[in-house]
């Protein structure tokens, strides 16, 4: 019995170095990390990550280095090692973070998603609220954004005349040569109300048109 006592001893004397051993990393790690030294802090906590590989602390700390060095898809990586943990603050950190992050990257649905996570773990979260705001204005814009360029880029794309749009044109053009210049300009604008694509030939059109005015003008 004796010697079983002396056993568990030694064990849980091990355990209690061990577990003192990852909190020094840990703590090492912050220490470097509040000086900057992201790269450093990093490696401290996967030094303290070899002991404990399942420790919730060093991996959200792990995912803070990360962060910080802009390797976003690292970092949410490591946080999603902590969101399911039964520390629910912690887990709604590590859900808010990975917002951040995906935000940093213009994932903003996904940054969303992961805001509303974290406010569903901690509701009283200002921090995720007001990013979860600024995250939904930002895509709203983006994609108001987009479709004024598509806009833009569909009015800039020319159009190409279908075959009556064609004849058309070669009738108007032929009442041209006629000097019967307004009825040329009547067909345009009457084949325009029944093919869009007539719009093809407005620079014609407006030609017509000036000439049209011009006779008008001299007449009266």
């Amino acid at each position: 019995m004796r010697w079983v006592n002396i056993s568990l001893l030694i064990l849980l004397f091990i355990g209690i170095s061990q577990a003192d051993s990852i909190r020094g990393k840990i703590k090492k790690g912050n220490e470097l990390f509040a000086q900057g030294k992201y790269e450093e802090a990093l490696a401290a906590y996967q030094d303290a990550l070899l002991d404990d590989p399942l420790n919730e602390i060093a991996l959200f700390d792990q995912g803070d280095a990360y962060y910080k060095m802009k390797k976003y898809k690292e970092a949410i990586d490591a946080y999603q090692k902590v969101v399911g943990s039964k520390n629910l603050l912690l887990s709604a950190k590590a859900f808010y973070n990975i917002g951040n992050a995906y935000f940093q990257q213009n994932k903003l649905k996904e940054s969303i998603e992961a805001y509303k996570k974290a406010l569903e773990l901690n509701p009283n979260d200002k921090e995720a609220k007001y990013n979860l705001e600024l995250a939904r204005a930002k895509l709203k814009e983006m994609a108001k954004k987009q479709k004024m360029q598509n806009k833009q880029q569909n009015k800039q794309k020319p159009i190409e005349p279908s075959e009556f749009a064609k004849k058309l044109k070669a009738q108007a053009g032929k009442l041209v040569d006629q000097r019967r210049y307004q009825e040329a300009y009547q067909l345009m604008v009457d084949g325009l109300k029944k093919d869009k694509t007539v719009a093809a030939f407005q620079d014609f059109i407006h030609r017509i048109k000036d000439v049209v005015d011009i006779l008008g003008a001299k007449k009266i």
